[in-house]
């Protein structure tokens, strides 16, 4: 093997990395499936303004919605990788600045003397989810392939 057999396979391997790196966050990023976890995540926080045997089944029904989209997103990946523990860390971190700040703008709600406080709060907070998750890509981005790079 010359060395220019040995660069161009390096070449190769690398350029493999990259196009599973790209079609791997091309996936994660998908429209449908970050819509179905905002309305997930809607129905479970909406639950709260409900009645006692309602909210149970909005909870239910939302957390089916969000596991079940989570699921066939898992499944229909082209690229799967197994998850780092920044991963895991940037994940909890994320649920609970979301559980913050769904509660700081539930209690603005309160204050401000709106009805359905928790509706409301629900929907600004499956909105700047949604806006989150396309703001913090970059940063997602660079850890992935910094992590590639090790």
């Amino acid at each position: 093997m010359t060395a220019y057999d040995a660069q161009t396979a390096l070449d190769a391997i690398r350029n493999g990395r990259q196009q599973a790196l790209a079609e791997y966050l091309r996936h994660a990023y998908s429209r449908p499936y970050l819509v179905v976890a905002a309305l997930g995540l809607f129905a479970v926080f909406a639950s709260f303004d409900l009645p006692n045997p309602l909210n149970v089944a909005a909870v239910l029904a939302g957390n089916a919605l969000a596991m079940g989209g989570s699921y066939v997103h898992q499944r229909r990946a082209t690229v799967r990788r197994r998850t780092t523990g920044r991963e895991v860390l940037g994940y909890a971190v994320a649920s609970v600045v979301t559980l913050v700040f769904f509660w700081a703008v539930a209690i603005a709600a309160y204050f401000a003397g709106l009805p359905a406080r928790h509706t409301v709060a629900a929907a600004v907070t499956a909105l700047a989810v949604v806006a989150a998750s396309y703001a913090f890509r970059p940063a997602f981005v660079a850890m992935l392939r910094r992590e590639g790079e090790g």
